[in-house]
């Protein structure tokens, strides 16, 4: 692939539609002739753009202390304010960068020679007969972008994910490592590497069907080294990183998309360049209206953000939020967590506080299917967000729900999810901060909300259910909370994880069928009595008593329940490293989005 001559065209490239122009005619082209888009031409040039509109403008703030530096704050977009006069435009132009030829196109052929010099197509390992790629032709692929990179920086820095920072700064972030060896292979002319991501995690597909799946990249915080490692069940078996087998298996256009969410529009803490954000929107909009975001939740929930942020007119952000979910329902197997935080996220900034708690009571649902382990540093900053700030803000913005059932019920659904979450694990899930910020939740609550509630476990249900339906889940492994409660000792010695992973508490979803017997029954029993929950966590159960008394919650009883140790289970997996043995690389973590918007 090279890059076509009516793209060059476009070069000197200076103003924001320019930019945009360059990038539809490349999508349209590949479209009409049926092709896919050029990722390595795409990535050096976003992350050219994404280098001049936020670090070299940063650099220019910080090296100045005049008042102009406000005239470095970027242009409004058309899109937030249509009627910008032609002179205005104009002088939006003049602040917009210039991007050369000379420069997309040396470091294209510099990316092009590197890689082809390197990697032979015709040794027998690193492709098949059949001419698909090897798990060791991407390993040798990232082997040789690995070792152009710089052997110490700091990998949490901003706006170094793309082709851009690794061929004029020699650096990487862990995403981008991943999307860069992808792009590799496309240059290298194999169709069946493709990039597959979850919420804080990228590697490479590659074979028939991209079947098989290997590291390419590194993640976590610890110093070991995954690229090479074969992916399969055993490693993404309730691994929320892995998605549980269920991430996202991009396409060339979706990767485009990935590439896409992954500019990061932040000059500084406090500002971003609009100009980016603009761009990133309206080709967001672009692939959507082709349907490459179909299959994406993630990208759906940011094109929802984005959309939100520039006060957008022309999409329904209702309507993507529950495009978002119902993908997560039939083709992920409900196992993505993010876009039900989102969708909460976004009823909170709407003031509709209760239907933002009964979406993170969903999220803490979907959670409870995993194990908890040191690597999900992302989704537990996400989920000690909503429990010690959300939920304490939406109930002091609305102080009706203090005496709602329903809110009640939601709130105890989303701590039995986080206490579900951390049995069976390695790693403990709850501590103090928790036990504080849940006594002082519940607390807010009036007696007769407490009171209506009537509390199950899945005890209750096990005995109605058939011996062979009962031997087709798993037998207990002794999950239950250290603790010598009345509760606890009669707790359901089936594993409640089991049940959730067949069949979500249907009380908590919507408009999600009863798949099993157990949700079946539980259909049947909640429509009867709207006010009967069922407990899955051992936690919870060992509370049940003080959660629907009307009486003031014993604080330090409340404590000493919640941060005991669970009786976790450890499960050692086997080894993949195969004959790979590497140095491990520092991790990189995104920043997320922020919660909150600027009206």
């Amino acid at each position: 692939m090279t890059i076509r001559e009516a793209e060059k065209s476009y070069f000197p490239v200076n103003t924001q539609q320019s930019f945009l122009d360059l990038v539809t005619s490349h999508i349209s082209y590949h479209k009409d002739e049926d092709g896919e888009p050029n990722l390595v031409f795409l990535s050096i040039l976003f992350g050219y753009l994404e280098h001049e509109l936020t670090v070299c403008r940063l650099s220019t703030s910080d090296n100045s202390s005049e008042p102009e530096n406000d005239a470095t704050k970027i242009s409004i977009d058309a899109s937030k304010n249509s009627s910008l006069t032609s002179d205005e435009e104009r002088a939006n132009d003049t602040n917009f960068p210039t991007l050369e030829l000379d420069i997309v196109e040396g470091l294209y052929e510099q990316f092009t020679l590197m890689i082809k010099s390197q990697i032979d197509r015709s040794l027998i390992e690193l492709t098949t007969r059949s001419g698909y790629a090897t798990k060791l032709l991407c390993k040798r692929v990232s082997d040789v972008i690995w070792n152009g990179l710089l052997p110490s920086y700091h990998k949490d820095k901003a706006h170094i994910q793309s082709l851009f920072s690794y061929l004029t700064g020699r650096q990487l972030d862990c995403f981008g490592l991943a999307f860069v060896v992808v792009a590799a292979c496309q240059l290298l002319n194999y169709g069946d590497v493709h990039l597959v991501v979850s919420g804080d995690h990228a590697w490479a597909a590659c074979g028939e069907d991209s079947k098989e799946m290997v590291e390419v990249t590194w993640h976590g915080r610890g110093s070991e080294d995954r690229r090479g490692y074969t992916i399969d069940q055993s490693v993404t078996d309730k691994s929320w990183m892995y998605h549980g087998g269920s991430a996202v298996k991009c396409d060339r256009w979706m990767e485009l998309v990935a590439m896409l969410t992954s500019i990061n529009p932040s000059i500084s803490i406090h500002c971003d360049s609009e100009e980016l954000l603009s761009i990133q929107y309206q080709l967001m909009r672009l692939l959507y209206s082709q349907g490459h975001l179909n299959n994406y939740p993630m990208a759906l929930g940011l094109l929802c953000e984005l959309s939100e942020s520039l006060q957008a007119k022309d999409l329904d952000i209702e309507d993507l939020h529950k495009k978002s979910l119902a993908v997560v329902q039939t083709l992920y197997d409900d196992l993505h967590v993010l876009p039900y935080c989102s969708k909460g996220h976004f009823c909170l900034r709407h003031q509709r506080y209760k239907e933002a708690i009964k979406y993170w009571a969903k999220a803490a649902l979907v959670v409870s299917k995993y194990n908890y382990g040191k690597e999900d540093e992302e989704i537990y900053k996400e989920m000690i967000d909503i429990a010690n700030d959300l939920i304490p803000q939406a109930l002091k913005e609305d102080l009706s729900l203090c005496g709602d059932a329903d809110c009640y019920r939601d709130i105890l659904r989303f701590y039995d999810g986080i206490c579900l979450w951390e049995e069976d694990s390695s790693t403990p899930v709850l501590h103090s901060w928790w036990a504080r910020h849940f006594t002082f939740t519940i607390g807010r609550f009036q007696p007769s909300a407490k009171e209506s509630i009537k509390i199950t476990d899945s005890a209750d249900l096990d005995t109605s259910i058939s011996g062979e339906d009962g031997m087709s889940r798993r037998s207990s492994r002794g999950h239950g909370v250290s603790m010598s409660s009345p509760s606890a000792s009669s707790a359901s010695m089936s594993s409640p994880k089991s049940d959730l992973r067949s069949s979500a508490d249907s009380t908590v979803s919507y408009s999600e069928p009863c798949s099993s017997k157990l949700s079946a029954k539980a259909c049947s029993s909640d429509s009867k009595n709207p006010n009967k929950l069922q407990l899955h966590s051992q936690k919870m159960k060992a509370l049940k008593d003080m959660l629907i008394s009307g009486k003031k919650i014993n604080s330090q009883a409340v404590g000493l329940l919640l941060t005991a140790q669970s009786q976790v289970h450890f499960v050692k997996r086997r080894s993949n490293t195969g004959d790979y043995s590497m140095e491990y690389g520092n991790t990189f973590k995104r920043g997320r989005r922020s919660k909150d918007f600027e009206s």
